[in-house]
């Protein structure tokens, strides 16, 4: 009987790591390699005290920024809480979109991206592909919603890592895991 229940577990914890696996499989690039699209989404990732954007939410919008400038997108629709310590997220994200001389034209603000899902799903509305502009440790989970929402998604992540956000990434790491698994068991 333990070793049923054992099981069990084993599945409801690992299936949902293998579908955000397999649904991202092949889609997870650089900005070198992603296919063009008209569109990035950028997940957002908390603004701080002073209504700048937090190291993590900078990171993902330098991508975002890249990308535009590569010709790998046209627009970039910048998602997140419409109350972030006091701030929006997505105007934060804006404005610091804008100081890195994107146009205003080609910048969407979606407040009602509280969550990796409600930005999924809002953009589907809209989109029937796009590029997904996170942190590595958040895209496949990212790219897996978008793409059971109807998007066909490609990913570019920021290596948070990388510019000595180890902890922040480590812990980030080991919160997306459990992030997955309600993705997954999510209703359709």
């Amino acid at each position: 009987m333990v070793w049923v229940f054992l099981g069990v577990l084993a599945g409801f914890l690992v299936i949902p790591l293998l579908w955000a696996q397999g649904r991202s499989a092949g889609r997870v690039r650089g900005v070198e390699d992603v296919p063009a699209n008209d569109v990035a989404l950028v997940l957002g990732a908390g603004v701080r005290w002073d209504g700048a954007p937090s190291r993590i939410l900078q990171g993902r919008l330098d991508v975002a920024r890249d990308l535009f400038r590569a010709g790998k997108v046209r627009r970039i629709i910048v998602s997140g809480s419409p109350e972030s310590r006091g701030h929006s997220e997505p105007v934060t994200m804006a404005n610091y979109l804008l100081s890195q001389d994107i146009p205003q034209e080609s910048l969407v603000l979606d407040e009602s991206g509280v969550d990796t899902y409600s930005s999924c799903r809002r953009a589907a509305e809209e989109h029937g592909s796009l590029t997904v502009v996170t942190t590595r440790f958040h895209l496949r989970r990212s790219i897996a919603l978008a793409r059971r929402l109807g998007i066909d998604a490609y990913g570019v992540g920021h290596d948070a890592a990388a510019e000595g956000l180890r902890r922040v990434n480590a812990r980030a790491t080991r919160r997306e895991h459990l992030a997955t698994i309600k993705a997954f068991w999510l209703p359709r």
